[in-house]
């Protein structure tokens, strides 16, 4: 069950791992929104709830002070697989045993693209709180749609290592067949779980918050048609067929060279690519970009 008010024993796992396939592969830790990064705002949103350790899961390059940064095995591989990862950064004492502090904390399992997670937060607590620790495996918000947000949710530990060990294999495996297993109090969410997901997500959170200006990618934020519509028109320009362009490859490179190195490495580390390409190195260009991309994460280790 939930801890009673007086045992406000708390972790925290942020999921921050994702491809963000929709934002054409731009890291959404590191969107901002409210002059701060959406990384930033789940871990201020974590202490402030009075998390005694928090995990982050994701790319080693993410910046997260005063947390344990890990990546799920193997990497997006979905988040139980995340969540798993998580909750073995954050190891019991005393092998998990009936009287381990460890083993009977909450955990808040959180998205990393909510731009009002602490409200969020506060919803989950008040309601962990006025519910003077029913008997429960774990609170989770309920959207305006009816939906289940499995990721804006808190969460006994211990039920949710049963919950882990009866699943087996975690790698993409679904949030809602862990979860159909425990016993979960539902409560409305009063908006706080709206995410990120799409340039028009964000364009929205920016602008309920006077923030016309999008921070990441710079620029006034296109959507997936736009860009499409822009390498059709660039490819025109240069003599090429624009089915030749790996937009997601280039942009994963550059999300990687912006995160391992600093963000001006993006640009020039995507021409070097062309470069390379151009001079006809026997590598194929999703092979070079590979190699690029870990050399980059290496550098922000």
């Amino acid at each position: 069950m939930v801890s009673a008010p007086d045992e406000r024993r708390l972790d925290a796992v942020i999921l921050a791992g994702g491809r963000a396939g929709r934002l054409g592969g731009a890291s959404k830790p590191d969107l901002v929104v409210g002059g701060r990064r959406l990384l930033e705002t789940a871990i201020e949103a974590t202490w402030s709830a009075g998390a005694r350790r928090v995990a982050v899961v994701g790319p080693p390059s993410l910046d997260a002070p005063g947390c344990l940064v890990v990546r799920e095995d193997p990497p997006f591989g979905g988040p139980v697989a995340a969540l798993a990862a998580g909750l073995a950064a954050l190891p019991l004492g005393a092998a998990g045993s009936p009287g381990d502090p460890d083993a009977d904390a909450d955990v808040l399992v959180l998205a990393c693209d909510m731009p009002d997670v602490a409200d969020a937060v506060a919803r989950l607590l008040e309601a962990r709180d006025s519910s003077n620790g029913a008997d429960a495996d774990g609170i989770c918000l309920l959207d305006a749609s009816g939906r289940t947000q499995w990721l804006a949710a808190l969460y006994s530990r211990r039920a949710l290592e049963h919950a882990l060990v009866a699943l087996g294999d975690v790698d993409g495996a679904a949030m809602r067949r862990l979860a159909a297993s425990l016993d979960l109090t539902a409560v409305p969410d009063g908006g706080s779980t709206q995410d990120i997901d799409t340039w028009s997500d964000l364009d929205r959170a920016l602008h309920r918050r006077g923030d016309g200006t999008m921070t990441e990618p710079q620029g006034p934020g296109p959507g997936p048609d736009d860009l499409d519509g822009w390498v059709a028109e660039a490819a025109g320009l240069l003599g090429l067929d624009p089915a030749d362009v790996p937009i997601g490859t280039v942009l994963d490179l550059a999300r990687r060279a912006a995160h391992g190195v600093a963000r001006p490495a993006a640009p020039v580390t995507t021409f070097m690519l062309g470069l390379a390409v151009g001079a006809g190195r026997p590598e194929d260009l999703a092979t070079l970009a590979g190699r690029l991309g870990d050399l980059a994460d290496r550098r922000g280790t």
